[in-house]
């Protein structure tokens, strides 16, 4: 079974541990490698054919001219990010609680993530009843700060969240559902900006609708 790894860090060995995976992507991006770089780890005796034959770099598993310069720098970045590993989860935890216990206060918001262990340090998701996430993203953008609606992977499908219909959420909530990614750089002071550009949204679409926001 292939999986694909959407963050590298706390955890990492325990699900390496996962009989049922058999095979696990990992990109570049991810870790602040460059972009177009990754790789793909191989449980001892498991094999994957190759998307491309003839060339035998790498072991035969694939073809073409090595980015060998983009490759030690993908490697250098993961060797930072694992060196770091606790002291980057504990700045995310600081700055996503500070979001949190702040965003969580509003009547009309409705918090996805948590700020128990289980849940991913780098990630605050919620809704605001009765705005679209398109509509709470742009509001957003406007005082530079840069969110999205759902993953990156899937905000140009323009679809309700598959993970918020497997939790079975109400179809009106999961549609104003916006994602806020954090990274080891963001401060606290950048988390009490994010707050204070939240309370002028609010505010906004409170007066445009009292009776929904």
């Amino acid at each position: 079974q292939l999986m694909l790894c959407r963050r590298v860090g706390k955890g990492l060995d325990a699900a390496l541990q996962d009989p049922r995976i058999d095979f696990m992507s990992f990109s570049g991006h991810k870790f602040h490698a460059p972009r177009g770089t990754g790789f793909i780890y191989a449980k001892e005796g498991r094999m994957i054919a190759p998307l491309l034959t003839g060339g035998g770099q790498e072991n035969d598993w694939r073809s073409g001219t090595e980015n060998v310069p983009a490759i030690a720098a993908m490697a250098k970045s993961l060797r930072l990010l694992l060196a770091n590993e606790a002291d980057n989860v504990a700045r995310q935890q600081a700055v996503r609680k500070r979001i949190y216990d702040h965003v969580s206060q509003k009547p009309k918001v409705t918090m996805f993530s948590q700020l128990t262990p289980d849940f991913a340090p780098h990630v605050l998701c919620f809704a605001i009843a009765g705005v679209r996430g398109e509509t709470i993203v742009h509001a957003f953008e406007a005082q530079a700060i840069y969110i999205s609606t759902t993953s990156a992977c899937s905000s140009k499908k323009g679809t309700e969240s598959s993970t918020l219909a497997a939790m079975h959420t109400d179809s009106r909530i999961a549609t104003s559902a916006i994602r806020v990614s954090l990274d080891e750089a963001n401060t606290l002071a950048e988390a009490d900006a994010f707050n204070k550009a939240f309370d002028t949204i609010y505010a906004k679409f409170a007066k445009l609708d009292k009776a929904t926001v």
